[in-house]
């Protein structure tokens, strides 16, 4: 059997664990409504959610790509959902009010441009290069509590669920774009990969409560 043949199967597998991808934020969001607080996690897992998703989304629309626009308009749904709760358990709400305005001002000129571009190959193009780079941006975001990470020794701030789904995703899409030949897809998929994996081995140096919070219970016990 050639990879060729493989290429419905993938593509369909890349696509369902795409949206479990998503709804892997619902228990990231479920321990937050558990402990009433984000504490020290960080919110840009979610943000460049929003934005990866919604540039791959108008490049589905600008492609006429049903698969890319049903599956991205599940994840702007979702991770808009994530944004909301993540606000309301945070107490640095003003900080992330910042970053919104940051992410719908972004969003709002690309969508400027899709609308005055004519030249259609070049847009499908510097689209695909802006989304794939959001892509990267979205898998690494975790990485932003690495340094916190390493002092505390502790894996709690970081959303495991995510970024497991993350390395299944990438895997898929970059085996997938080996099939079809598309650099655009194995290149950003394959970083993406690594980076998952790297940030997984994270949760194997370190438990997910700190030494402190270990020795804080024993002692109320």
């Amino acid at each position: 059997m050639n990879l060729s043949d493989l290429r419905g199967f993938v593509s369909s597998l890349a696509v369902i664990t795409t949206v479990l991808q998503f709804l892997s934020g619902t228990l990231v969001c479920k321990q937050y409504v558990s402990n009433r607080t984000t504490a020290e996690a960080s919110p840009l897992p979610f943000l460049f959610g929003i934005v990866s998703s919604g540039l791959w989304l108008l490049y589905g629309l600008t492609k006429s790509d049903d698969k890319i626009v049903l599956v991205n308009i599940i994840g702007v749904t979702l991770m808009v959902a994530y944004t909301i709760v993540f606000y309301i358990y945070t107490f640095k709400k003003s900080s992330l009010l910042k970053q919104i305005i940051i992410m719908v001002c972004f969003l709002l000129f690309v969508m400027g441009y899709v609308f005055v571009e004519e030249d259609n190959e070049e847009l499908l193009s510097r689209l695909g290069l802006l989304a794939c780079s959001l892509t990267l941006m979205t898998i690494a975001a975790p990485m932003s509590k690495l340094i916190y990470v390493l002092r505390v020794k502790s894996t709690e701030c970081l959303p495991f669920p995510m970024i497991l789904m993350s390395f299944f995703v990438s895997s898929l899409w970059s085996l997938y774009g080996f099939i079809e030949e598309d650099s655009y897809l194995i290149v950003p998929n394959f970083i993406g990969s690594v980076l998952a994996l790297l940030q997984l081995s994270l949760f194997v140096m370190y438990p997910r409560i700190s030494e402190t919070s270990s020795l804080m219970k024993s002692i109320i016990a």
